[in-house]
């Protein structure tokens, strides 16, 4: 009667050309993402341990051969010397870059009066001397509006200043107030990652141990198409923003461009997301330069928006290995509902989680494509339990004989 009832199901999916099978692939992501987004604050540690540990995992298995000995010995060893590498350039990195940002997020919260300043005395009688060679064709209240525009940016950045020199001093002193659960969960994290990539072989066996045989080959199904596919794309899409990320910081420094990590930071988090891109903040702060008469600010945006151009097309076909792109009016509905519902993260939520969707539903055709060529999930349903139980049981009785039979 099940095996009736899932053919039936199979037929009738069939028959609306897979819409019922895509809707509950798709609520079960919402359904998976919901319940991440809730245990994160009670387990986050575990799970950035569990992140570092699978980075570190290919790094301990080349470490390990060195070692030679006892496998388990080795492992201990490598898994200790590439916790500590990579833990300690972490801090090394993080304190210099928080350090660093801090500062020049300070110095631009002093540099607003300033701002203000140069508006009402360079910027407005400049843009008056220019209506003063227009004014015979352009409106008579124009010079009105720009005035009251130049008024209103400089409330809006004095209101800007005060709330981010709040945000700065309260943020220091709540993460002074809460160092010891930061070391707590520093130390969660590092013990995390040796456990997790020590002791891989003996996690795994406890699973196989614990769960059926058709939850392994479900749960090899899934880690084959659909977890490979989502991290593969994630990690990849992370690593092209980190090379755009060094290469602006960089060239923002080289160059004494002010507020250089911060702006570095802010336009290659940008140019992550896929309508708006490095190109928004780039190609006016190229042409303002041009338009102000310091050609060679001009020239620099425009070569670093050049370098951004070349980097993506350059790294992304090596690293991705192949577009998964989103279709831009999907990726703006995207980001606007995220930002409906997150606030400012929702622009990079949304995207992302439009792409998970997106690797779900291609990996599952992929895994759908290997059923029908005699694979898992459709045919195993319509096979009966004997039958598939049989051979199963025969193969290692065979496998045994045939070892008895060489040893006499």
């Amino acid at each position: 009667m099940y095996y009736t009832m899932m053919e039936k199901l199979i037929a009738w999916n069939k028959e609306m050309n897979g819409i019922p099978r895509k809707a509950v692939l798709v609520a079960i992501t919402f359904l998976v993402v919901a319940i991440v987004i809730v245990i994160f604050p009670y387990c986050w540690p575990f799970m950035f341990a569990l992140l570092f540990a699978w980075v570190l995992n290919p790094l301990v298995g080349f470490v390990s051969k060195w070692f030679g000995g006892k496998r388990k010995v080795a492992r201990n060893i490598a898994t200790l010397l590439s916790v500590l590498l990579l833990f300690g350039c972490l801090s090394v990195l993080a304190i210099v870059i928080f350090a660093r940002l801090f500062n020049e997020l300070m110095s631009l919260v002093r540099s607003v009066p300033q701002f203000i300043t140069w508006l009402s005395d360079v910027a407005f009688p400049y843009v008056k001397d220019i209506y003063s060679q227009y004014q015979d064709i352009l409106p008579s209240n124009v010079l009105d509006i720009l005035n009251q525009g130049f008024v209103t940016l400089g409330q809006t950045m004095l209101k800007w200043a005060g709330t981010l020199s709040g945000m700065l001093t309260s943020g220091a002193w709540s993460t002074a107030m809460s160092i010891p659960s930061v070391i707590l969960s520093i130390v969660l994290t590092i013990m995390g990652t040796y456990y997790f990539t020590a002791d891989k072989d003996r996690i795994f066996s406890f699973f196989r141990r614990t769960f059926p045989v058709d939850v392994q080959k479900h749960s090899r199904l899934i880690k084959t198409n659909l977890l490979k596919a989502l991290f593969g794309q994630v990690k990849s899409q992370i690593m092209v923003s980190l090379i755009i990320i060094t290469f602006l910081v960089l060239a923002f420094s080289i160059s004494n461009v002010k507020y250089g990590l911060l702006m570095g930071l802010i336009i290659g988090v940008a140019d992550a997301l896929p309508v708006v891109g490095a190109g928004l903040f780039l190609i006016p702060w190229s042409i303002v330069g041009f338009v102000i008469g310091d050609v060679g600010t001009g020239i620099f945006m425009a070569c670093a928006y050049l370098g951004t151009i070349v980097i993506r097309q350059i790294f992304e076909p090596r690293i991705v290995g192949k577009n998964l792109g989103l279709y831009p009016l999907a990726t703006m509905i995207a980001m606007f509902a995220g930002y409906k519902m997150f606030g400012f993260l929702g622009l990079l939520a949304g995207p992302v989680l439009l792409n998970t969707l997106k690797v779900v539903l291609e990996a599952d055709e992929i895994a759908q494509a290997h059923s029908g060529h005699g694979g898992h999930a459709q045919a195993v349903l319509a096979q009966e339990p004997q039958e598939d139980a049989k051979p199963a049981e025969e193969e290692p009785i065979q496998v045994t004989d045939d070892k008895e039979e060489k040893s006499e």
